[in-house]
């Protein structure tokens, strides 16, 4: 059955030759010795300091973003937090650095700004203004403005100083009616080295939009000077990305439309579609990749062949498209593949994220079950392993949707990320009753398999 989705609602190495044999071991029957492929133990007592309100019985809808903002060595974390589903009202934000492995919450001190109820759907991380330093920018529903937190940098002596929001800068364009924004991509499209953003809306009112950075970190809304009406058309906008999926160099927008585009081909209803760059960051075709009930899309590199491969959740049933090459106008064409033996992908979804979660060189896959249009917190998160050889990638379940207790129900976002610093990728999980954090298990019967300084995850941060 179709979705109906509320308007306005507010979602959101090369392979190893000794994978059969640690497949064999790690999934013996034996009790002695049996072990799940990966592991994970809930330290979130001990690693996790914050109000209980923001930290570990934070019941609302919730958005994860991490990077080093504090140039420190360690990964910290941002969340975006409004009311849940499909309900108008902002919550504060969070930023929680990383003090030795326990994440503390900062705002107060380090982006008072942040406490601000901003009604959030969306954070992303990247550089706008290039001085090294990551700043925020944050995507608002219901009418509210999207904001640029920027990174102050360290003071004389060498202290962080935190982010600074201040209206006055007029960084971002204001938009009239307001914004419905769901997400945001990006990446430089214009080639001159700072990246663009591109928001998808849940209003056809407003439309998609693309602003250009001009350098320092200031955007200007160049929508309708760089792509059609078409391409800037969507009806229930929920996801985008900056990246270039044909190699040619420029970074094109892979978008998401849940509920039809506007003017799409005949039939197609619901669409993950790229729009594509010609080299001056103008974009004059599009291609519409995927035609079922996709819901968010996540790319990476699954095959190794460097081509943009992603990951679509699917109303129906999850898919992963693989990049086969160009066709003769320089398209990127993909080989859609069904997952199979996995039941909690066959469902509403939420959002996914990419890592390479036990260093073996190929990337697996985290997949939220919240979709925050509907409310409902009794599904699973679901983890899907990548399978070697690499070149030949395909994808499992290999719980078979069977519960852990690092994969709970009703998760509304997860973040692969390095916590306690032992090259072992942990994850906080953002349910519908609060934020856990779950420390990874070296898994020893993996230490010949590793390649010098690899972690394999997928940066999120990185324009």
């Amino acid at each position: 059955m179709k979705k109906i989705r509320p308007l306005c609602a507010l979602r959101p190495p090369p392979p190893q030759l000794w994978l059969p044999l640690a497949a064999a071991v790690l999934f013996a029957v034996s009790p002695a010795i049996a072990q799940d492929w990966i592991e994970y133990t809930d330290e979130t007592g001990s690693r996790l300091v914050a109000d209980a309100g923001v930290g570990a019985v934070d019941a609302e809808e919730k958005d994860l973003i991490s990077g080093d903002v504090d140039k420190d060595g360690d990964i910290d974390l941002l969340i975006a937090r409004k009311r849940p589903f499909s309900t108008m009202g902002g919550r504060r934000n969070v930023l929680f650095i990383n003090e030795n492995g326990v994440m503390t919450d900062r705002t107060s001190t380090l982006a008072p700004d942040m406490l601000d109820a901003t009604d959030d759907r969306d954070i992303i991380l990247t550089d706008v203004d290039g001085d090294s330093w990551l700043d925020v920018v944050t995507v608002t529903t219901f009418s509210n403005q999207p904001r640029i937190y920027m990174n102050l940098g360290n003071d004389a002596g060498g202290t962080w100083l935190g982010f600074d929001w201040n209206a006055a800068d007029n960084r971002l364009p204001t938009f009239n009616p307001g914004p419905k924004f769901c997400s945001v991509g990006f990446g430089d499209v214009t080639g001159n080295g700072r990246p663009d953003l591109f928001f998808t809306d849940y209003d056809n009112n407003l439309e998609d939009k693309l602003l250009i950075n001009d350098g320092n970190g200031f955007f200007s809304d160049e929508t309708a000077a760089r792509m059609t009406l078409s391409m800037a058309s969507s009806t229930f906008g929920t996801d985008a990305h900056i990246a270039d999926f044909n190699g040619d160099g420029f970074n094109d927008i892979l978008k998401n439309d849940a509920s039809g585009s506007g003017v799409p081909p005949p039939g197609f209803d619901s669409n993950a579609r790229i729009l594509y760059n010609d080299g001056t960051g103008n974009f004059v075709f599009e291609d519409f990749v995927y035609t079922a009930s996709p819901y968010m899309t996540e790319p990476g590199d699954f095959n190794g062949d460097g081509r943009l491969d992603f990951y679509v959740v699917d109303d129906g049933q999850d898919s992963y498209l693989l990049n086969t090459g160009n066709d003769a106008s320089g398209h990127a064409q993909f080989n859609i593949v069904g997952l199979t033996g996995s039941p909690n992908t066959t469902g509403f979804g939420g959002n996914t994220k990419v890592a390479d979660l036990d260093r073996d060189g190929i990337l697996d896959i985290l997949v939220t079950d919240v979709d925050t249009d509907i409310s409902g917190c009794n599904r699973r998160m679901v983890v899907l392993q990548g399978q070697a050889p690499r070149s030949n990638v395909s994808y499992l379940d290999p719980f078979n949707g069977s519960p852990r207790s690092w994969l709970p129900q009703g998760v509304f976002d997860v973040e692969a990320m390095y916590i306690n610093n032992d090259e072992w990728l942990d994850l906080w999980i953002a349910t519908c009753t609060g934020s856990k954090i779950f420390i990874a298990v070296p898994q020893d019967i993996f230490a010949d398999g590793f390649e010098s300084g690899d972690t394999g995850s997928w940066s999120s941060v990185t324009p």
